[in-house]
C-alpha cells in the first residue's frame, strides 16, 4: 500500500482558528457574538440544491455531507467532526450535497454578510481563507488519488489508521457508502 502523504496544514481550521481568534480581543468577541445553531441527531442542516446563507463551524458533534442521485442512491462526500468548516467562502451557490447531523451537534453560524464585513475590516483574513482552501484542494487531490489507486480494502485500512477516532463514531453502514472527495469522509466502497 502506498505511503500516506502528510496533509497540508490549514491556517483557519481546527486549533489554528482558535489561535487566530485569540490574537485579538475584538476578533474573539466578534466570534463569540455569532449565532449558534443546535441540531438533533438526524436533523438536516442543508438539502442538496439549497443555497446556504452562511458558513458553519462545528463546535460539537458530527455531520455528514452526502450526494443523492436520481435513483435514490446515497453516497458520502465527507464527515465533519468538531473544529471543521462546512461551506465555502465566496458567493453563495446551490449546494451539491445535503448536510445531516449524525450526532447532536452545535454549530457556530457565520453569515456570508458578516464574513464579507469581517474581510473588509481585516484584509489578512481573505489570505487565510485562500490558504485554507488551498490546503483543502491538496487534501482532496490526495484522497482522489487514493480512490483511484487503492482498492476498497486498502482505503478502509488507511481510513482506520488515519481517522481512528472518527471511525469509532460512525456506524459501519455509514462508512461503506461510496465516497471520493472530502478528506474527512470515508474513502472506500464495499466491493
Amino acid at each position: 500500500m502506498p505511503k500516506p502523504e502528510t496533509a497540508p496544514t490549514c491556517p483557519i481550521c481546527g486549533p489554528a482558528l482558535l489561535a487566530y481568534l485569540q490574537q485579538s480581543p475584538a476578533r474573539l468577541a466578534r466570534w463569540a457574538a455569532l449565532p449558534r445553531l443546535a441540531l438533533q441527531r438526524g436533523q438536516v442542516l442543508l438539502r442538496a440544491g439549497e443555497t446556504p446563507a452562511a458558513l458553519w463551524w462545528v463546535e460539537q458533534g458530527l455531520l455528514r455531507a452526502s450526494f443523492l442521485d436520481a435513483s435514490g442512491r446515497e453516497r458520502n462526500h465527507g464527515f465533519y467532526p468538531e473544529q471543521q468548516w462546512l461551506g465555502l467562502p465566496g458567493p453563495p451557490q446551490p449546494s451539491p450535497v445535503s448536510l445531516e447531523a449524525l450526532e447532536t451537534s452545535r454549530l457556530c453560524v457565520l453569515p456570508y454578510a458578516a464574513l464579507q464585513q469581517w474581510q473588509a475590516e481585516e484584509p489578512g483574513l481573505a489570505e487565510l481563507l485562500w490558504q485554507g482552501l488551498s490546503a483543502q484542494v491538496q487534501r482532496l487531490t490526495a484522497r482522489e488519488q487514493q480512490c483511484l489507486m487503492l482498492d476498497a480494502g486498502q482505503r478502509y485500512q488507511r481510513f482506520l489508521a488515519e481517522e481512528p477516532e472518527l471511525a469509532q463514531r460512525l456506524k459501519q453502514r455509514q462508512m461503506f457508502l461510496e465516497r471520493c472527495g472530502n478528506p474527512r469522509g470515508s474513502q472506500f466502497v464495499h466491493e
